[in-house]
């Protein structure tokens, strides 16, 4: 658009007598939209009276670009980015916006031509001429429409998030109104009532735990794709998110779409009752101290471990109750006799597979069990000392992770 080429003058005098003519230009331009355009056909989109008074203002601003004095692009952007910013508060999408404004361009092109030609006051060579200009215009016009549009609904989209999170912040913490009620919080996050939900607990190792990245940043629109609706967000450390359990196969799509992250996570039982979330955040932070490292463990699949994480003032003194002991025997031997109980009871205590996992004689897997024994007073063979022992050594375990 250059406002000192020849053609300027004419397309100045031009728009502004089409503009003056007529009264009912910009509803005429409204019907022009609507006829042509499918999403504007009815008041359910956008009503009449507001396209009618957007075509104003489309008109109006074309006029105000065709003012040589309008020089600045502040003054000639204004119009156009604040109609961007309102549909963008309406709700109205970009393409839909964008599409308006071509038509209702290509509207007032036409009625241009034909005064033009009412008139004499221009040649065909010359509305040529004003064809370029004018749909130079037009890009300028769609360019400054589309910022206002873009920065408005970013604030919108950045507002929506921050409440987004503190609702969701809330429901997990037990905090403010959604701690009362959560109902309404629950409707406004879009979660379903019905169907039951979990809580999931999230944790990254290392660097970026400290960084406070989420170890699932792409979760809930994974999550999403495979039809589980869910909310985020992070708490002290901790990725925590609520899962519906509507789909029959919610836990097989929740542990895929963890799967490339591979963070430690951990998960509650399913609840019926949103009035219990608290209980489910427990319990899934639970299973996130009973997980190991990298992988995903539900509430049920471990009950020992979870009642070692579950119950960490108890666990301890368990730990040096029955451990002492082997704790204290010097550092070599008590890493051997430990690694030893480990692979006991990951083998199902069959001493050929302990000796194989750790690359041993078998006989030497039966003198450290015997010394565990002489040290914990407790023997692998006995089922009440066996599990004192797996208890003993998990929530060990659990502390030194």
């Amino acid at each position: 658009m250059d406002p000192t080429t020849a053609s300027w003058p004419l397309l100045t005098r031009l728009t502004r007598d089409v503009a003056a003519a007529d009264p009912e230009l910009a509803t005429r331009m409204a019907k022009a939209i609507r006829g042509e355009l499918e999403f504007y056909r009815t008041d359910d989109t956008v009503p009449f009276p507001q396209l009618v008074e957007s075509a104003a203002r489309h008109i109006a601003a074309v006029v105000a670009m065709t003012d040589p004095a309008a020089d600045v692009a502040e003054v000639r952007d204004a119009p156009a980015r604040r109609l961007g910013e309102a549909r963008a508060r309406d709700g109205v999408a970009l393409a839909d916006v964008t599409d308006a404004l071509r038509v209702g361009s290509k509207f007032l092109w036409g009625r241009i031509v034909a005064h033009a030609r009412a008139t004499q006051v221009a040649t065909e060579a010359e509305l040529v001429d004003i064809a370029s200009e004018l749909w130079l215009m037009h890009d300028e016009f769609v360019q400054a429409m589309t910022a206002g549009y873009r920065t408005e609904y970013s604030r919108a989209l950045l507002g929506r998030q921050q409440e987004r999170l503190g609702l969701v912040y809330g429901l997990l913490t037990a905090r403010g109104q959604e701690a009362a009620s959560p109902w309404a919080a629950v409707d406004r996050l879009g979660l379903p009532r019905t169907g039951g939900f979990v809580v999931v607990a999230a944790q990254a190792a290392g660097r970026e735990t400290a960084l406070g990245r989420m170890p699932l940043p792409r979760i809930e629109p994974e999550l999403g794709d495979r039809g589980l609706l869910s909310a985020w967000v992070m708490a002290g450390g901790v990725q925590l998110g609520i899962v519906s359990t509507a789909a029959p196969d919610w836990q097989l799509q929740l542990r895929d779409a963890a799967a490339d992250a591979a963070p430690t996570v951990g998960v509650s039982p399913v609840e019926p009752d949103y009035g219990r979330i608290g209980q489910s955040v427990r319990l899934a932070r639970t299973a996130l101290a009973a997980a190991d490292p990298g992988t995903l463990c539900f509430f049920g699949d471990a009950p020992v471990p979870m009642s070692a994480a579950g119950s960490p003032e108890v666990s301890g003194p368990v730990v040096d109750a029955v451990l002492g002991g082997l704790l204290a025997a010097p550092e070599t031997e008590r890493d051997a006799l430990l690694e030893t109980l480990t692979q006991w009871f990951a083998s199902d205590g069959t001493v050929a597979d302990v000796a194989t996992r750790m690359w041993v004689h078998q006989n030497t897997v039966r003198n450290r069990l015997r010394r565990v024994a002489s040290l914990t007073a407790r023997e692998v063979g006995r089922p009440r000392e066996a599990a004192e022992l797996y208890l003993a050594l998990t929530a060990f375990r659990q502390r030194g992770n």
